[in-house]
C-alpha cells in the first residue's frame, strides 16, 4: 500500500498552506471566536472560488473528481491553520452523505450549491447521551400517510445558525435492534418548529442544540431507505472520523513546529533551551506521535476509498490521533512554561481545540474497545 502523496496532493498541500498563511492568521481565528457567524464570508467565498468545497465531488455537479485522500490533505492544512468555517459539517458530514445515499432529486438540488458555497448544510446527529452509535439515536419521528413529525432535540450541531439544510437521523421504529428503524431525513433549517439554543465549548466554536417541536417533513425527504438509515450514518461516521483525524494531525503538526522554533529562541542558563536533552526528547516524542497518527489516518482512508473493511484501522487511527494532539499540546505547554497558557499567546488556541477534538467521533476508550473486539481480544462493551 503506497501512502505517499501524489503530485496533485502535494500541490493541494502547498497551495492551501500558502493561502491560509496569507488569509487566515491567528488574529482572524481569535476574531471569529467572538463573531456571531463564526466564520468570515470573504474567506468562505475565496475557498469556494478555489474549488475546495467540491474537491471530493464528481465533475457532473461542478466538483473536481478528487478523492477522500485529497480532501484529507486539505483538511490537514485547515487544521494546521485552525480555519474558522462550516467546511467540515457542510462537506464532510452533509455533502458526502447526500452524494453517497441521496436521491437524484436531492443531489441535483443540494450538491451544486454546497460545492460553490452558496448553500451550507450540517448533520444533527448526537442526542443527550452524546453517543456515536445506533443506540444514541432515540429522537422519535411519528409517521403519517405522507409526512414524518419530529419531536425532540439534537445537540452539538455545528454551525446550525448559518446552514440552509439539516441532515437528521431519527427513530421511526423502536421494535427491533438498535441498528434497525433509523431513518435519515434532509430538511430545510427554516422549517416551522425548529429553534436553536447556542452551546458553549472550550474551543469556542459554533455549536447548537437544535429543538424540533412538531416539525413536519415530507417522506420525499428520506435519504436512503426508510428504517435503514443506520448504514448510511455509519458510513458517514467512518469518513468523518478519519477526515476529522486528518484535521487534528494538522493542528498537532503546527504545535510541534511552533514549539521547536520557541525552543531554538528561548535562552536559559546562557543557552537555548532546545540544547537541553530533556527538551530534545520531548520534541522527538512529538514527531513520533504525529507521524504515527498521520500514517494510521491515511492508511484507514485508503482502505475506505478501496471499499475495504476498515473498522480496526479507523479505531487505531482515532486513538493515535487523540494521543498525538493531546500529547503535543501538553508537551508544548511544558516547554513554553507559563506563557503557553496566556490568552495573548497563540498556543492556547490549539490546546483548547485539541481537548474538544479528543471527544468528537468517539473517545479513545470507545475506540480501544472497538479495536480490541476486532482483534478478538475481548467482547465489545
Amino acid at each position: 500500500m503506497d501512502l505517499g502523496l501524489t503530485e496533485t496532493q502535494e500541490m493541494i498541500r502547498r497551495t492551501a498552506r500558502e493561502f491560509f498563511e496569507r488569509e487566515c492568521p491567528t488574529a482572524l481565528v481569535r476574531q471569529m471566536e467572538d463573531d456571531h457567524l463564526g466564520y468570515p464570508p470573504m474567506l468562505w467565498q475565496q475557498m469556494g472560488e478555489l474549488g475546495w468545497m467540491g474537491l471530493a465531488f464528481p465533475d457532473s455537479y461542478g466538483g473536481s473528481d478528487g478523492s477522500l485522500t485529497d480532501l484529507a490533505v486539505l483538511l490537514e492544512e485547515m487544521g494546521r491553520a485552525l480555519v474558522p468555517s462550516p467546511f467540515f459539517p457542510s462537506v464532510a458530514l452533509a455533502g458526502l452523505t447526500i452524494l453517497n445515499a441521496g436521491s437524484t432529486a436531492q443531489q441535483d438540488e443540494i450538491l451544486p450549491g454546497l460545492i460553490t458555497g452558496t448553500l451550507i448544510a450540517t448533520m444533527a446527529l448526537t442526542e443527550d447521551s452524546a453517543r456515536y452509535s445506533a443506540k444514541g439515536i432515540c429522537m422519535p419521528a411519528s409517521t403519517q400517510s405522507h409526512t414524518y413529525t419530529l419531536q425532540g432535540s439534537k445537540i452539538f450541531v455545528e454551525y446550525a445558525h448559518v446552514v440552509d439544510y439539516l441532515l437528521v437521523p431519527v427513530r421511526t421504529d423502536s421494535s427491533g435492534a438498535a441498528e434497525e428503524g433509523i431513518t435519515l431525513l434532509l430538511l430545510p433549517k427554516d422549517s416551522p418548529g425548529i429553534s436553536l439554543v447556542p452551546l458553549h465549548s472550550l474551543a469556542r466554536d459554533k455549536q447548537f442544540q437544535v429543538l424540533f417541536d412538531g416539525v413536519e417533513v415530507p417522506k420525499s425527504a428520506v435519504v436512503g431507505r426508510p428504517g435503514l438509515g443506520w448504514d448510511v450514518v455509519k458510513q458517514m461516521l467512518d469518513r468523518a472520523t478519519m477526515l476529522h483525524c486528518a484535521e487534528s494531525v494538522g493542528g498537532a503538526q503546527c504545535v510541534m513546529e511552533m514549539t521547536v522554533e520557541y525552543a531554538k529562541q528561548r535562552v536559559q542558563f546562557g543557552r537555548p533551551i532546545g540544547s537541553f536533552q530533556a527538551v530534545q526528547h520531548a520534541c522527538a516524542d512529538m514527531v513520533n506521535a504525529i507521524d504515527s497518527a498521520r500514517l494510521a489516518v491515511y492508511q484507514a482512508i485508503s482502505k475506505l476509498e478501496d471499499g475495504m473493511p476498515a473498522e480496526r484501522e479507523i479505531s487505531l487511527a482515532k486513538v493515535l490521533t487523540n494521543h498525538a494532539y493531546k500529547w503535543t499540546t501538553l508537551q508544548a505547554q511544558q516547554i513554553h512554561g507559563g506563557i503557553g497558557f496566556m490568552e495573548e499567546y497563540d498556543l492556547q488556541l490549539w490546546t483548547r481545540r485539541a481537548k474538544v477534538a479528543e471527544l468528537k467521533y468517539g473517545t479513545s476508550s470507545m475506540h480501544r474497545e472497538t479495536f480490541a473486539a476486532s482483534m478478538g481480544l475481548r467482547g465489545e462493551t
